[in-house]
């Protein structure tokens, strides 16, 4: 979590802790209360951007996001969730792109070339996502075990190449 002033504190674990129970209505109710303290913009915003998120509200969550990234926070995380949104919303082009700048960014993210791995194939462009399915696998072989679960990749299944990604176990 980003830095709040010692007076906000109290109130951002408690929203984060609403948001952990699963309740972002209750997170949202709190929230505002944040946004009141001096230095603590930056918190209430991430806070809320999980929150909408939860709610499928990503339209709203893609608002918060695009300040967030102006104060510097973590772009891996802000990269993702806004994939995560876009996805969600029936943009593939545009989850496409906030992981080829992840990976861009940082080349040894497994789950980001996994992410962009998926997208592309829910794109249709098979040999591209096989070559980024592959590097994730690469990069953390856990992955392995998750590849025919992961119902993005459905229109990989029986790809020879993919077949061979598959955890032997």
């Amino acid at each position: 979590m980003i830095q709040v002033p010692k007076s906000a504190q109290r109130l951002a674990l408690e929203i984060e802790g609403w948001l952990d129970l699963k309740c972002p209505e209750q997170a949202l109710e709190k929230i505002e209360g944040l946004f009141a303290v001096p230095g603590s913009r930056p918190t209430a915003l991430l806070l809320r951007v999980r929150a909408n998120v939860d709610l499928e509200l990503y339209d709203q969550a893609l608002a918060d996001l695009d300040e967030i990234r102006a104060v510097d926070h973590d772009s891996d995380w802000a990269d993702m969730t806004e994939a995560w949104c876009r996805k969600r919303m029936d943009d593939l082009v545009g989850a496409t792109a906030c992981m080829e700048r992840l990976v861009n960014r940082v080349s040894h993210s497994a789950i980001g070339h996994f992410n962009l791995g998926c997208y592309l194939a829910l794109m249709g462009k098979t040999q591209r996502a096989l070559d980024e399915v592959a590097l994730a696998c690469g990069i953390d072989p856990s992955l392995r075990r998750v590849l025919t679960e992961e119902g993005d990749l459905q229109s990989l299944h029986g790809h020879p190449a993919f077949e061979c990604l598959k955890d032997p176990a």
